[in-house]
């Protein structure tokens, strides 16, 4: 354990607000902090003239740890990485210009943010930033196929994406424990998504033609990005501006 985690598990129980709490102020401090300083500084006005200025190949959002390193793509996340070109909130609006990437890539990122409120922010953003015949590629949890799994008791199904419900892991009990741990990850996933479900959220963004695509197949071969970890247990859909 790192200096930092002892000096956590050792200050946080200590707070006089829970852990989730406590986890949420952080982020959204965070998040403030990185606004402001991307306001006050030259150098981040300079680097967005320059991509919107450019021929815009691609936009991967949250990055963080994944970010994509070939220079054709800019990697936006919450949080500051090595690979992270910016530290931007997408539940406010993006500072690229209108119709400039011909592609973005969320993997495993919009399962974060709120349904009612932010998901439809960020969609829109992605929407207007991508050029016009541009295609998103949003990969999620399928919640849909943990719900079968757990309704079924079928421990193929649940072998299927990727969990041995005969041999869980200690900290989690069940497999109710499990479709918990999925659909909420100790407070950091906010919703859970089906194949319609995303595609009503597409849809009301303003995209077309969304389409339930699979672990690497993609309309645009450049999108076909995903990581294995995700292979067994995701949704992946693809959606185009018209």
């Amino acid at each position: 354990m790192s200096v930092k985690s002892r000096i956590g598990a050792l200050v946080i129980p200590r707070l006089p607000v829970n852990r989730r709490t406590f986890d949420i102020l952080r982020f959204e401090s965070n998040c403030l902090w990185h606004a402001l300083k991307n306001a006050l500084n030259p150098f981040y006005h300079a680097r967005v003239a320059h991509i919107n200025a450019g021929p815009g190949w691609g936009l991967n959002v949250g990055s963080g740890g994944r970010g994509r390193a070939d220079g054709r793509w800019v990697n936006v996340d919450a949080r500051k990485h090595r690979d992270v070109g910016f530290a931007l909130d997408i539940r406010r609006r993006l500072p690229f210009r209108t119709d400039l990437f011909r592609r973005v890539f969320a993997e495993h990122v919009i399962e974060h943010i709120d349904f009612r409120q932010d998901a439809p922010k960020a969609f829109a953003e992605f929407y207007r930033v991508l050029a016009p015949g541009g295609v998103l590629r949003v990969i999620v949890p399928d919640a849909e196929r943990f719900l079968e799994a757990y309704v079924s008791r079928d421990p193929a199904k649940w072998r299927a994406l990727g969990w041995d419900t005969r041999a869980l892991p200690k900290d989690i009990y069940t497999p109710m424990h499990l479709v918990n741990h999925v659909f909420q990850q100790s407070g950091e996933h906010l919703f859970g998504y089906d194949f319609e479900t995303l595609k009503f959220a597409l849809e009301r963004a303003g995209f077309r033609q969304v389409r339930r695509q699979a672990y690497r197949v993609s309309g645009d071969p450049e999108l076909a990005l995903d990581q294995p970890a995700y292979e067994k247990n995701s949704l992946f859909v693809e959606a185009r501006k018209c």
